[in-house]
């Protein structure tokens, strides 16, 4: 029995497939001659067809180049003497959705982290800019979040939510200082604005006043990034966006990328899935062990450059 969401697998390794949807089996689909493609799966569990899984962002005017990371190095934590981010430079632009796509262990997760107030990482280098000007953060997010940048975490459970807290908790947790008044929160704006966001992201739940902790993957993908977007960045680092949540709720969270980049925010998109990676960004950087080996136009990239190009980092050409 294989539990995913990755459709291509299912696809390719089972003989059954079931679809479960709102907690009842909504179907059982005969796979025994591998003919069941991706787009049949998908019409079981979103209840319709999806013509397009990567909704077209359309009329976004990319501007100046906002963030930019200069000879970036990161060593890990624990053994300073592995480098987990080596002398990485890449730049982000207004209104842009640049992917950072590499494989397990590249060195994304780190990278991300430790330009959000190096919350990864000792004896970083390097120099980031922020609309030309560079920028000395200290060694806290508090700081990132001061400079309008916003990192949401891959793990949403663990380090981006409090799941035994409400909704209306979470939402406001990174910009507290917009619902309170000498340190005293008004819950009447708390759930004001909880429930603003609930209705913008279309988050499934009756009230605010649900505990994250009930709520599906999807839902609370959306509370984690209604938290970052309440704390207004520039930048939004996301890191796997739409891990274990279903294709129904991917489509709407690319729906939310898409949003962020029209209000000209500045998103890096750090992704597994190489099709997520191709269908929702307008540059690529591509990384392997701890560096940025290639960038691309998303018009001119494919799977089969992305992974020629790892290929090659990796032996050494």
């Amino acid at each position: 029995i294989i539990i995913t969401h990755k459709l291509n697998e299912v696809a390719y390794v089972a003989d059954k497939i079931t679809v479960i949807r709102d907690g009842s089996t909504i179907e059982t689909i005969d796979n025994k001659n591998r003919d069941i493609d991706e787009d049949r799966i998908i019409k079981g569990m979103v209840g319709r067809e999806i013509s397009n899984r990567f909704p077209k962002r359309e009329g976004v005017k990319i501007g100046e180049i906002n963030m930019e990371v200069d000879n970036w190095s990161v060593r890990h934590p624990l053994y300073p003497e592995r480098m987990v981010v080596n002398n990485v430079s890449l730049n982000v632009r207004k209104g842009e959705v640049v992917g950072i796509y590499g494989l397990m262990g590249a060195g994304r997760t780190e990278l991300a982290m430790s330009i959000f107030g190096q919350s990864y990482g000792i004896l970083t280098s390097g120099t980031l800019k922020l609309n030309g000007q560079e920028i000395k953060l200290k060694k806290t997010p508090t700081d990132a979040i001061r400079h309008k940048i916003a990192y949401v975490t891959e793990d949403r459970k663990g380090n981006g939510l409090v799941l035994s807290q409400s909704i209306k908790v979470n939402t406001t947790l990174a910009n507290l200082d917009a619902v309170s008044s000498r340190l005293v929160i008004d819950k009447d704006k708390e759930y004001q604005v909880a429930d603003e966001y609930k209705d913008k992201l279309k988050t499934k739940t009756p009230t605010v006043e649900q505990l994250v902790g009930n709520l599906s993957g999807g839902n609370q993908q959306k509370v984690l990034l209604a938290k970052w977007m309440f704390a207004e960045p520039d930048i939004m680092l996301l890191d796997e966006p739409t891990r274990g949540i279903d294709v129904g709720a991917k489509y709407e969270i690319y729906c939310i990328i898409n949003d962020l980049a029209a209000a000209g925010k500045c998103v890096v998109l750090i992704s597994s899935e190489l099709p997520e990676v191709l269908g929702m960004s307008d540059r690529i950087y591509i990384m392997n062990a701890s560096k940025i080996i290639g960038e691309m136009k998303a018009s001119e990239a494919s799977q089969e450059k992305i992974m020629a190009e790892i290929l090659k980092s990796g032996r050494g050409d």
